[in-house]
């Protein structure tokens, strides 16, 4: 679980936007007056912030203006923590932080009081539960009034901190993990996002990046200097924002590009090395089955190959002939098409790798295509049958799929630069 809290001046915004929110439910309020036990309304508004407004009428009435007058706070327990909570739960919950706010009291070096302890169980407070729209995380929103039902204040000095110290109190009594633990989950969960992004973008702009963080689910907000360049930015996931530097130097605004540049370098790199490595493999496994390929033949439109295979105690050669028709090239092709979005392969290596397995399964003795012996032969003496032709379509795609997910260079694939 994850909290924060500060105090606002923008409390009547902060209101509407915290009860009114689509899908929002009401979960407590306490010290409220009227009958506050179900759905807010926007009727209820201005009678909910005119209670939490003049709260502390009386602390207000003796000159002393206090322009942050209302304490907002946000408190998300993780999927997993909250998993099956109904609003009884919710309920209990609030009440629970609300308790553990109220503890906690700092002091200086010299002991003295830094930060007293607040009173919100006694102030004017309202909660409402929100899921988050892209992660769908559930988490709290807390208005509090600054004042106690009696007028006196409630001491918001590191009221942030007083929130992680809460929200860990509870983890800790709950067995769940510590914030700081959490939070460093979450930059490493965002770190890897922006170089998946980084690494499948043609070209670095922006504007695609903000984009393509929106479709992992964050969201960017970027900071221009006077002249709008781009000189920060920070990432938001659910209620929790990170600065870039806590994400990773490498990908501050400065930084940002020539990581990408780096990663495409590095990238093309290894492509080359393993389209080295591919090919030294293609003519290890021909010499290795003194294989023959010739081109489709535009009248029969087959393409053909010559084989030959032996075993280790063999002394001669076995030889082999096989035909194979459009149709199953055909049939090969549709299968990579469908499958070039979540894996990267060159379609004339897994083609030529698919035909070759193929070929190797149908020329195994007792195989509907198998045809040996020193004069060679073929598979096109044999009689055909349209189930014949279906199984032979059946395994042809089978093999196709098993050759590009199984390819040396499979990487998923997403969204931009497809």
């Amino acid at each position: 679980m994850i909290a924060r809290a500060r105090a606002i001046a923008h409390g009547n915004a902060y209101t509407t936007y915290a009860t009114l929110k689509k899908n929002a439910e009401f979960v407590c309020c306490e010290n409220m007056a009227g009958d506050r036990t179900a759905a807010v309304s926007e009727d209820d508004l201005d009678d909910i912030w005119i209670q939490f407004k003049y709260a502390g009428e009386n602390y207000i009435a003796k000159g002393k203006p206090v322009i942050r007058n209302l304490i907002a706070m946000e408190v998300s327990p993780t999927k997993e923590e909250s998993k099956g909570w109904r609003l009884e739960q919710w309920k209990w919950f609030a009440h629970r932080f609300i308790e553990e706010m109220d503890k906690i009291e700092f002091k200086n070096k010299e002991g003295k009081v830094s930060s007293k302890q607040m009173d919100l169980a006694h102030s004017k407070w309202l909660a409402m539960l929100h899921h988050d729209a892209k992660s769908g995380i559930p988490h709290l929103h807390f208005m509090v009034s600054r004042f106690t039902v009696d007028g006196r204040i409630n001491d918001t000095n590191l009221i942030g901190e007083k929130a992680v110290m809460a929200a860990n109190s509870i983890n800790k009594s709950m067995g769940w993990k510590q914030s700081r633990e959490i939070s460093e989950e979450h930059k490493a969960e965002i770190k890897n996002a922006i170089y998946d992004i980084l690494r499948n973008m043609n070209r670095f702009d922006w504007n695609s990046f903000q984009r393509m963080i929106e479709k992992h689910g964050y969201s960017a907000e970027l900071r221009r200097d006077t002249g709008g360049k781009i000189v920060g930015y920070t990432i938001k996931r659910g209620n929790s924002k990170y600065n870039a530097s806590e994400i990773g130097r490498q990908l501050t605004a400065s930084r940002i590009e020539a990581t990408w540049k780096q990663l495409h370098k590095d990238m093309d790199a290894e492509t080359a090395k393993r389209k080295d490595e591919d090919q030294k493999a293609r003519v290890e496994y021909a010499e290795r089955h003194h294989f023959v390929c010739e081109p489709v033949n535009p009248e029969t439109k087959k393409e053909h190959f010559e084989f030959d295979r032996s075993f280790e105690n063999d002394k001669e050669l076995e030889h082999f002939t096989f035909d194979v028709s459009e149709n199953i090239v055909n049939a090969m092709s549709s299968t990579f098409k469908a499958l070039e979005d979540e894996f990267e392969f060159f379609l004339e290596e897994v083609m030529e790798v698919s035909l070759c397995v193929f070929f190797e399964i149908m020329s195994v003795p007792g195989g509907s295509g198998y045809s040996s012996g020193g004069c060679g032969g073929s598979n096109n003496d044999l009689p055909h049958r349209k189930k014949d032709d279906d199984d032979e379509l059946l395994r042809a795609k089978r093999i196709a799929r098993a050759v590009a997910k199984s390819c040396p260079r499979k990487v998923i694939r997403r969204g931009y630069g497809r």
